[in-house]
């Protein structure tokens, strides 16, 4: 079990330091044989250099969002949504030297559909972008939270079927969709998405 060491810095917020490994599980993304990490407040360098070297089957990639000015899951800002595509959010885009692996591979990065409401539900303090946090149930089929509606709209027009999930009440509770996930026996090997680096 790794130490979180933190430091109250004078602008009032957490920033992780470099001197012990950290990373938060919601700052990855597993795409068969490659792991995107995200660079942030809850993920160190030190933290991705400790998941290269314990998961040498995997090849791991870390990526930031700048115009982020919190940092931290990256959930809210990339999410992949079949083969081939991924959601970005806009305010959070990808960099462009980030974006080659993907593009290298026939991967398209769109942006995500606005969210539906202009404020959290009471007592959450997640992002507004929690509206694209999905819950993808197989290639075709999506569970989108009931109330967002545009969200539900974009993945509709690019061929998905959508199922509602009236889930906001959650919110408060810690997370969405993206929290709604249970342990399953995977069969088979690695699969190579990204066999272009």
């Amino acid at each position: 079990m790794f130490k979180k060491r933190l430091e109250w810095t004078e602008k009032k917020y957490f920033v992780t330091t470099e001197e012990e490994p950290l990373f938060d599980a919601a700052d990855v993304l597993r795409f068969g044989k490659d792991l995107i990490v995200q660079h942030g407040f809850t993920t160190n360098l030190k933290g991705i250099d400790w998941l290269k070297r314990h998961y040498k089957d995997h090849r791991v990639h870390a990526v930031n969002f700048p115009g982020d000015p919190y940092p931290i899951h990256i959930d809210a800002t990339f999410t992949p949504i079949k083969e081939g595509l991924i959601i970005n959010n806009p305010q959070r885009k990808l960099p462009k030297e980030q974006r080659k692996l993907f593009e290298a591979n026939g991967w398209e990065i769109i942006d995500s559909a606005q969210p539906a409401h202009n404020k959290p539900p009471p007592l959450c303090y997640s992002s507004v972008w929690l509206s694209m946090n999905v819950l993808v149930l197989d290639p075709k089929t999506v569970c989108v939270e009931k109330s967002e509606v545009y969200q539900a709209e974009q993945l509709d027009k690019i061929g998905m079927e959508v199922v509602p999930v009236d889930l906001r009440d959650a919110y408060a509770f810690g997370g969405g969709l993206h929290c709604c996930t249970a342990d399953v026996y995977r069969e088979g090997s690695l699969k190579d998405y990204f066999p272009k680096q």
